[in-house]
């Protein structure tokens, strides 16, 4: 038992909370080797709960790796739950504030249909946030299961009042904030309009303020993250989730008059990328309240896989004279790079039964010349057996050159190096944008926002939207094919610049204005595509010189055709009658043929340059 080193903390004025953050259950679930690191970690957290008696259990976010898990995954999610969650155990922390308003149910610990010992309280990630009909999350499941309370969800994203929850055990009061997930650009937004506020509790100086938060802290660049500048400096504490890399100290102290806030960043369970800041120990904290003074103690986690990585400059190695066999000289020394990092894996081991045993190995290579390299997957083959990641223990990046970084600058080199501009992203999203930007001004995309496309591949990958691609698509053609029809273009020159207007101010929109335009047309389009199924009429389009469009309309079984048989035998069929004239169709003018003509000609560029970006895109190796 962790003790406080305080003979006047009383454990009955003592409160415990576990806190962790970014579990994703169900990372790499059906793989053979790492498939279940994700479920061992979690159990090792848990179980952290029983043995030190915690009041609750606190977790910032990603709770699971996808929105939308696996009915294994949410299996195993519960079978842990309630291995080590429920109980008789009695709860001596009484909830002060509206139940209904901070969890949308009653606290499953004061459900009398239910047995817990450890509850957890739980905001959501982006990787678990709500997504679907009713905007349904994993962690709703949970909660009306009565598995985990869950707060800080948002339905209006115009404004955020964050209410807390109040939970007092003896004479400790804690007030707990949840904010979930947002996007990082629009929450940056409303901080800096002034319309995220705290509900204050009232003689708030009795009152231990935490806030627990999902977002990039680190910079990402502008209104890509969140400053702690932003945040009140009523705060206590602030639980971060989302960061990776785990950042805990141990700590006692008590916040003293316009100092700032303590800041906890747990960091992940499970290495979801093969990455520097993952690399680093694991933990989750210990964290003892008492009155408004506070304990903070990591606790190193003993079930995660072993995690080596190392960053290599061929250019300060001493390899020999170039020349003959180099590529062979470059393997020999990475082998035995790869053999002494899982030399010092072995010796980080932690010796827990339930830490997995073969270790993950990274080398993040810098090479001078294509010379140096070579097949990665070949190479890995060399390590079946004896490391958990064989097929990516590599990822080569060309050594940059300050002449090479000089004539992108000046503008002298006409090759673009893509891996180059892509090398400092920190995210697929920021790498396509780099990818995008690299591109030669030709060969940009004329017609989709990059933004769209960035945030329909996140929402791919994050939430298994697998109709997002056709959706977007859809939305930006109907889009350009309104814009075009609403001008007078009519010659090649002239619809082309109205696509680089429509591109504008596709790119101009800020990220709430851009998804406003795209869902509106993507209903319109929807709707226009069900009414024209409904109809089941199509229009052969002629030119002004040629006879009106004529309108043919499907039948239904039973129609007349030219030598179709009457019911009765032998009847002679009746010559036919003259048809009645239809109402002439819509006269097409210059104006509105020459649109429709674009129309046609704006679908054939987006098929032929979303085939020629797939080509181009294959090239680029895209690591977490």
């Amino acid at each position: 038992m962790v003790q406080n080193d305080d003979d006047s903390w009383s454990s009955d004025d003592t409160m415990r909370v576990l806190i962790a953050s970014d579990i994703h259950l169900g990372y790499l679930e059906n793989d053979a080797v790492r498939g279940e690191d994700s479920f061992i970690a979690f159990e090792e957290v848990l179980s952290f709960a029983v043995q030190y008696d915690v009041d609750l259990v606190l977790l910032g976010g990603d709770l699971f790796d996808h929105a939308k898990p696996s009915p294994s995954c949410m299996f195993k999610c519960t079978q842990a739950i309630r291995k080590y969650c429920f109980g008789d155990k009695p709860i001596n922390v009484e909830l002060l504030s509206d139940q209904l308003e901070n969890f949308s149910r009653t606290v499953n610990y004061e459900d009398p249909n239910l047995n817990i010992s450890y509850p957890i309280l739980s905001i959501h990630g982006n990787h678990d946030d709500p997504v679907g009909q009713g905007s349904v999350s994993s962690l709703d499941i949970l909660s009306i299961s009565g598995l985990v309370n869950y707060f800080g969800k948002w339905t209006d994203y115009t404004q955020v009042r964050i209410s807390p929850v109040l939970l007092q055990k003896g004479e400790t009061k804690l007030s707990l904030y949840g904010l979930s997930h947002l996007k990082d650009q629009r929450l940056a937004r409303l901080f800096a309009e002034k319309k995220v506020t705290f509900e204050l509790v009232e003689d708030g100086n009795d009152w231990f303020n935490i806030l627990v938060l999902h977002q990039n802290r680190a910079d990402r660049g502008p209104n890509n993250y969140i400053s702690e500048n932003v945040l009140p400096n009523f705060l206590d504490l602030v639980v971060w989730g989302h960061e990776h890399d785990s950042q805990v100290f141990a700590t006692k102290d008590v916040k003293r008059e316009n100092e700032s806030f303590f800041v906890i960043q747990p960091g992940s369970t499970v290495a979801t990328s093969l990455a520097a800041g993952e690399a680093l120990p694991k933990h989750c904290v210990l964290l003892q309240l008492h009155k408004k003074e506070y304990i903070v103690t990591p606790l190193p986690l003993k079930t995660v896989r072993p995690f080596i990585f190392k960053t290599i400059v061929l250019s300060e190695e001493n390899l020999g004279d170039e020349g003959v066999n180099e590529n062979e000289k470059v393997q020999n020394f990475l082998k035995d790079k790869v053999y002494e990092a899982i030399k010092e894996a072995e010796e980080i081991r932690s010796g827990d039964p339930k830490q997995p045993t073969l270790p993950l190995i990274r080398l993040s290579v810098f090479y001078e010349h294509d010379g140096q390299d070579f097949n990665r997957v070949r190479f890995g083959q060399n390590f079946n057996g004896l490391i958990a990641n064989p097929n990516d223990v590599l990822i080569m990046k060309r050594e940059k050159k300050i002449r090479d970084r000089k004539e992108r600058a000046t503008g002298d080199s006409e090759d673009v190096d893509i891996g180059s501009a892509a090398a400092e992203a920190t995210d697929v999203e920021s790498l396509l944008r780099a990818y995008y930007e690299a591109q030669p001004q030709d060969r940009r995309l004329a017609v989709l926002s990059v933004r769209a496309v960035t945030e329909a591949v996140r929402d791919f990958t994050l939430k298994r939207d697998e109709d997002i691609f056709r959706r977007v698509l859809d939305a930006h053609k109907k889009h350009c094919v309104d814009f075009l029809l609403e001008s007078n273009a009519e010659t090649a020159e002239e619809v082309n610049e109205r696509m680089r207007l429509c591109k504008e101010s596709l790119d101009a929109a800020d990220a709430e204005r851009l998804n406003t335009i795209i869902t509106a047309a993507a209903k319109k389009a929807e709707v226009e595509t069900k009414k024209g199924a409904k109809k089941g009429e199509s229009i052969v389009v002629s030119s002004d010189e040629e006879a009106p469009p004529t309108v043919t309309r499907s039948r239904g079984r039973g129609a007349r055709g030219g030598s179709g048989r009457g019911r009765g035998r032998g009847r002679v069929q009746p010559a036919a009658s003259p048809p009645t004239p239809s109402p002439p169709a819509e006269r097409r003018t210059p104006r509105r043929a020459a649109a429709e003509k674009s129309a046609t000609k704006l679908q054939t560029i987006i098929a032929s340059r979303s085939l020629r970006t797939r080509r181009e895109s294959s090239d680029i190796e895209i690591s977490d």
